[in-house]
């Protein structure tokens, strides 16, 4: 598996079928100047396997393209005093949060390459967070009617996407170490009965002590990087 720091460059190996880039903690906009400069690299060259960018953004309350107002608990003016940043996105979903703690993971894919429809691409972003918290001893679960990841009542990643020019956009907010605090301005996905739970949250419920959550966030990022990277090798190659 290949790693770079906000270096593009083009690999196509059959033992690699996408680059991955860690971009760190950036702003929501830097991230996605970022992500349309692979996208746009993905769309116009031939047979590209694409990209995965991971990273941190620090706090932030995005929309999707649908304006569901009714979501948001804080004023964009409070968050702005709180320092709080909002921004508009082109992905699907209802409102959703971001802050230190939580991974992102931005996949910048051709979706036919790996014989994916975006039904079966949101199964898959789902099955490599579940399969992620498995490994820590934390079974989590699909929801049908709602998607994202879940752990009873309790969201531990959302899914928000959009597919242009058949490829990937946008993707993954796994809430790992995060501590929430941002969510208090939202309704989660316009869910008024529901919640949000980190993977660290969850562990301390379970009785467990962590010592390290900054190894825990880098475990979990590793593993869920690994996962989703072996599967679309099969997909591909297979």
């Amino acid at each position: 598996m290949v790693f770079a720091k906000e270096k593009i460059s083009y690999h196509q190996e059959k033992s690699i079928p996408l680059r991955i880039i860690d971009f760190g903690l950036k702003t929501f906009p830097q991230a996605m100047i970022l992500m349309e400069q692979v996208h746009t690299e993905v769309c116009s060259t031939p047979n590209h396997n694409g990209y995965l960018l991971i990273g941190e953004h620090p706090p932030t309350v995005t929309m999707g393209l649908r304006p569901l107002w009714e979501d948001m608990k804080s004023s964009v003016e409070k968050l702005e005093f709180l320092k709080i940043d909002f921004q508009k996105t082109d992905r699907g979903g209802s409102v959703t949060v971001h802050e230190p703690g939580q991974m992102v993971a931005y996949p910048i894919i051709p979706l036919s390459s790996y014989r994916l429809n975006v039904k079966d691409y949101v199964a898959l972003l789902e099955e490599s967070v579940i399969e992620t918290c498995k490994q820590f001893q934390v079974n989590a679960t699909r929801d049908f009617i709602n998607p994202g990841v879940w752990l009873g009542l309790k969201k531990i990643a959302a899914i928000g996407i959009r597919v242009k020019e058949k490829v990937s956009k946008h993707g993954v907010a796994f809430n790992l170490t995060n501590n929430l605090a941002t969510f208090d301005h939202i309704t989660p996905c316009g869910l008024k009965t529901r919640g949000v739970i980190s993977l660290q949250g969850q562990l301390e419920a379970q009785g467990q002590k962590i010592d390290s959550p900054l190894l825990l966030k880098k475990q979990a990022q590793q593993f869920f990087c690994d996962f989703l990277h072996t599967k679309l090798l099969k997909l591909k190659f297979d």
